[in-house]
Formats: structure tokens, sequence, C-alpha cells
């Protein structure tokens, strides 16, 4: 006799079950974890031990779930752990209901106090004078590219990088009037030229009003008839606007990454990233030279920006300050020798971290 859709169901509600009482009891060893955190003084947030339980549940899988969404459950249950043991302060780039406060909810969910900050330098100084435990900077945007805020205040202010997170960029059309009624669309500059081909097409005589964040734009538009909003589809609930059309950008393969920066660096975790920053001094062939010992440590530079050097290296360093990642940690043998001669070479020389590779995440370097 062939089973049931009612027999396959109560299947179904067996194994939840056991899913629950799973999760009830991780969540109470989690509890116990944070006393021990706590009597210790040992930071809440692990990332290299939360990059090994990703890699370890993907393992154990058997491949019927994709292993982007093995990992999506598991941070979704850490964070809840997380917030079990402890809040923790996160500042972010405001306003509310800004891509950047969206990459810092869904990194630490529910186990968060979230800090909105007027600027990236007024975040890097929030962590470090211990204000809030972390903070959530954009670094590079796919289309947009690297974030210089972002690198100039790593080299001005004395915090590492302790993990990333890449962000799909969705835009949205939000209003209270019909597609056919809206005549001014309010929104941050980077999302009107993200959308110009949609709005051309679809909205060719709307006025185009450039405001300080899609935040913003939503709470214009919320206030105001004929008018749409670009945003986050968060914020059109927020402010209780229709979502006229969802996925409006011109390029669907638009991320932003984010680092999250803190005090404490992490542990190698056997697959990190490392960043540095550098000045070389001003003479023929220095940067040449720092490349070499790269090269002959075998050190594969998977991103190098420069940004101008505006007086930030002890001693006169030339025009520019460069901005490089790499694959490995910063105490692995072969890249600490390789940092140790790359110092001799130049003016300045500073580690922003090393942090585990998550590679279920989209990848920009």
């Amino acid at each position: 006799m062939s089973e049931s859709l009612e027999d396959l169901r109560n299947e179904i509600d067996q194994v939840d079950h056991q899913i629950v009482e799973a999760l009830n009891s991780r969540a109470q060893l989690s509890q116990r974890v944070g006393q021990f955190k706590s009597d210790n003084g040992d930071p809440v947030f692990a990332p290299s031990r939360e990059a090994g339980v990703i890699k370890r549940a993907i393992k154990l899988s058997d491949g019927t779930l994709p292993d982007e969404v093995i990992a999506d459950i598991f941070r979704k249950i850490m964070a809840s752990s997380r917030a079990l043991q402890r809040l923790m302060r996160v500042a972010y780039l405001g306003p509310e209901l800004s891509f950047s406060h969206k990459a810092a909810v869904d990194m630490f969910d529910q186990g968060g106090e979230y800090i909105a900050a007027r600027s990236i330098s007024e975040i890097f100084r929030l962590t470090r004078s211990g204000d809030v435990e972390y903070g959530v900077v954009p670094i590079e945007n796919t289309i947009g590219g690297t974030v210089g805020d972002s690198i100039d205040s790593f080299v001005e202010g004395n915090v590492v990088v302790i993990s990333e997170f890449s962000l799909q960029v969705i835009h949205n059309l939000m209003s209270h009037s019909d597609i056919t009624n809206i005549h001014t669309v309010y929104s941050h500059p980077q999302a009107l030229a993200q959308c110009n081909d949609w709005l051309s097409k679809n909205l060719p005589t709307a006025q185009r009003v450039e405001v300080a964040s899609t935040s913003a734009a939503a709470i214009k538009s919320a206030s105001e008839d004929g008018s749409a909003a670009i945003g986050l589809d968060t914020a059109a609930e927020s402010n209780s606007l229709k979502l006229i059309r969802q996925g409006i950008q011109d390029i669907d393969e638009n991320y932003t990454r984010f680092f999250l920066i803190g005090r404490q660096p992490n542990p190698p975790s056997g697959d990190d990233q490392t960043a540095i920053c550098f000045a070389v001094a001003d003479r023929i062939g220095a940067l040449h030279d720092v490349l070499g010992i790269m090269r002959n440590h075998d050190i594969s530079l998977s991103n190098m920006q420069s940004r101008p050097a505006r007086g930030r290296s002890q001693e006169k360093a030339g025009d520019y300050v460069f901005y490089a990642e790499f694959p490995g940690h910063e105490k692995d043998n072969d890249i600490a020798d390789a940092l140790n001669q790359v110092r001799s070479l130049c003016t300045m020389t500073k580690i922003l971290g090393s942090w585990p590779i998550d590679r279920s995440l989209n990848s920009m370097r």
C-alpha cells in the first residue's frame, strides 16, 4: 500500500519535533558557553569558530540542500545563540532601514543593539573607543568599486577586520500612488544611477530628486502624493507604502561587501583572508620591491587599491597609501615573514586584520 500525503506530513511533523528538541538543547548549551565566556572575559562573537561550524555542517550534508541554504540556516541559529548569551552594540552607517542597516541586522539578527552612525569615520571612532563592540562598514561594491572612506578610516583608526559579509543590492519602487500617477522619484544618488535605464523606460517624464538616503526617500514619498521612492522593501513596510515594482536595478549582479570591525583579532581558522595598508618610500622601484617580496613568498594579491597619502605615513611617502588583500592569516609563517620584510621597505605598514573566508557567500575578491 502506497503512503498517503497525510502519512508524509505526519513524518514531517515528527522530524520537526526532533528539530525543535535539538534546537532547544543547542540553545541551552549555548547559554552555558555564554556563562563560560563571561567568566573568562572572552568575546561572545567568535568568527573563526562560527566559520568552522558552518563548514562542518556543509560537510555533514548529503547535498539535498544547497550549501548556501545550510550556511544560512546555521548563521541564523548561531545569531540566535549569541542573543541568548548577550546583546552586542553594533554601529552601522545610518539612517535606519538603509542597506548598511540591513547588513548589520543580517549579521546579528536579534542579537544586536543597533546604533546608527552619521559617517563611516564615526563607526570607527565608536568601535575604537568601546562605545560599541562592533561596527559594520561598506568596503566594496561591484559597480561603484572600493569605498575610499572606509580604507582611509582603517589607516587612521586602530581597529581590525574580524568578518565579512556580501549583500545583494535590490532596489524597489514604492509609493502610495499607481505607477501611472507618479511624477517624482526620490532616492539616494547611487540608487537613482543604478536604476537609470529602468526609470528612463518606465517613468521617462518623472523628475528624479536626490536625497540623503533611501530611507529618507521613503519618508519623503510617504507624505507626498504622486511621488515614489527607491529603496529597501523594509522601508516600504515601515512607511506604509506599496511596493510598485521590485528589483528595478539595471544590473542584477550588484553586491556590496561589508567588513565587521572590532578590537580583538581573530585566531587562524585554516582558511583566512588578510588585509593590509602600506606606504612606500618615495623612491624609484619601491612598490616593485614590495610586490616582489609578496611574489617570492607565493602570496597572491586578490585586491589592491591606492588612496591619496594625505600625510598619513610617518615619513615622506610619496602620493599614495596602498590597500591590499590576500589569502592566509597574518600569523601564518610565510605571511608573517613576508610582512616583516615589507615593513623594512615601507614608511608605514598596518595589518588591518585576518578573518575566516566564508566560501558560501558571493565572492567579490
